[in-house]
């Protein structure tokens, strides 16, 4: 049987991935900064990014409550999961919480995944899209203020503005993760699991560059037998939106073949994910 798990007793490590945007990072780790929740480690997961993504971990290190680790491989084409492999190696906490970084989590975001941990079962969270205009001029220090944790004009320039004011009513946010059409999916930029979960299915198949890695992951806890449940509603992030030029079809093709292979095989754990040995 299942059971809740809440934050008494779980060691939490949080693992922000990254790519060359310094600036969308800057605000994520801003964010995280002002968390409801403080007690945990922070993992930063660089895909190969250059010396200002850097500056802006060591800086935000240097004052931050939480420790934080710099993970970095060298930039050899988008392997996001070969990194979050490596982060999942490294984590020390016994639940895992990953964000991409240009997603921003709101303030109680930690908390809610905790409270909400079941041992059978991973969480996806939703997203709030703000426009390119309204992530370009955001600052931290108006993400640490809280600006994004009150309404006000700025709210006039995202998507899904249902899912930002309904995460804003606590019985109706509630009601709404219940009324999700289907299981939902990993969604990597807010998701969260066991550590022995993600160590049973391998973790991240690396053989997928961008397109369905996520869902690839999700299926494959799914056929273990930990299913997803939605915190869509009550832990939202506010993903910044910005230029993909990593992003080519010929790849997303073979990936979504692959994804579908993988899935029809009813596939749980890769073997080509996580090596404990390295």
């Amino acid at each position: 049987m299942s059971r809740p798990v809440g934050p008494r007793g779980v060691r939490l490590s949080v693992i922000v991935t990254t790519y060359n945007n310094s600036h969308a990072l800057e605000l994520v780790l801003a964010g995280l900064a002002r968390q409801s929740v403080g007690d945990y480690e922070l993992i930063v997961a660089d895909d190969g990014s250059g010396a200002e993504t850097a500056s802006v971990i060591s800086e935000h290190a240097a004052r931050a409550a939480a420790p934080v680790r710099h993970l970095w491989h060298p930039d050899q084409g988008f392997r996001k999961c070969a990194i979050s492999n490596r982060a999942i190696l490294a984590a020390a906490g016994d639940y895992l919480v990953f964000f991409d970084g240009d997603c921003v989590p709101s303030r109680h975001c930690l908390a809610v995944h905790l409270a909400a941990a079941r041992t059978d079962s991973y969480l996806a969270g939703g997203a709030v899209p703000l426009t390119r205009e309204l992530a370009d001029r955001l600052t931290a220090r108006e993400v640490e203020r809280g600006r994004l944790d009150r309404l006000g004009p700025w709210s006039r320039q995202v998507g899904k503005r249902r899912r930002l004011l309904v995460s804003r009513i606590p019985v109706l946010r509630d009601w709404m993760n219940r009324r999700v059409p289907r299981e939902p999916s990993w969604r990597g930029g807010n998701s969260s699991a066991f550590a022995e979960h993600l160590h049973r299915v391998g973790g991240f198949d690396e053989r997928f560059t961008y397109g369905f890695e996520d869902a690839d992951l999700g299926h494959r806890l799914q056929a273990a037998g930990i299913h997803g449940r939605s915190v869509r509603y009550t832990a939202p992030v506010f993903h910044l939106d910005h230029a993909r030029p990593y992003v080519r079809a010929d790849e997303l093709a073979a990936n979504r073949a692959l994804y579908r292979e993988n899935r029809a095989r009813g596939l749980s754990r890769t073997l080509h994910g996580l090596r404990p040995t390295e």
